[in-house]
């Protein structure tokens, strides 16, 4: 009986350390592919729309921003009670980001590409929504949500850092990095688009580290 018991227990302890390792994994890749996406990603016009590499970019971001949304879960669950409150605030915020981002990516993979003749203003106002291009048509929400998801990423992704400086679970320095690379989005109001795409690099190079220590933690 306690046999069996201490089996179980073994079963459940290296299931969550698996989890726990995968989870890291998919911040790894998802900071690689955040940082590829910046050179690789077609001009803002219409015209690009049209192209494989638009619906090809839109895809990779699409599986970044699902990567992202598991890594970013793993790594607040992993110091979930040193992080508090703060930690959680920070956590919802930027998930949602992410959450907010994978839907965009998929509006801009298949659904922008079937209106580029029919409405075709529509797609311009969508294609210019982040490089402050503005619409002649309606876009509903989508400027609203736009800006609101900058908001989330820089405020998730700082009190995030900051929870996890204060938590002592992961380096400092991952911690602080974490923290500024939220921070320093706030340039893209002084660097004009796609120059402004470079700012993801610091973000990318926080999750491929914080990814790592969770990937190669032992258990």
């Amino acid at each position: 009986m306690n046999i069996e018991h201490n089996t179980e227990v073994s079963k459940s302890i290296i299931t969550a350390h698996v989890l726990n390792r995968w989870s890291g994994f998919m911040a790894i890749i998802a900071g690689i592919l955040y940082i590829v996406i910046q050179f690789i990603h077609p001009t803002d016009d219409i015209s690009s729309v049209h192209t494989n590499s638009w619906v090809v970019v839109a895809c990779l971001t699409m599986a970044m921003s699902f990567f992202n949304l598991i890594g970013i879960t793993g790594f607040y669950v992993r110091q979930a009670k040193e992080a508090g409150w703060l930690g959680l605030v920070g956590f919802l915020l930027f998930n949602l980001f992410w959450l907010i981002s994978f839907n965009f990516s998929f509006i801009e993979a298949f659904v922008l590409p079937l209106l580029t003749s029919d409405a075709d203003k529509f797609v311009v106002g969508m294609v210019g929504l982040f490089g402050e291009t503005v619409s002649e048509v309606n876009l509903g929400i989508f400027p609203i949500l736009a800006p609101l998801a900058g908001i989330l990423y820089m405020l998730g992704g700082l009190l995030l850092g900051i929870a996890t400086l204060r938590a002592r679970v992961f380096p400092r320095p991952a911690a602080i990095l974490l923290a500024l690379a939220a921070v320093v989005t706030f340039a893209a109001a002084i660097i004009p688009h796609p120059l402004d795409r470079a700012l993801a690099i610091p973000m990318g190079a926080a999750l491929i580290w914080i990814g790592y220590i969770i990937w190669s933690e032992r258990k």
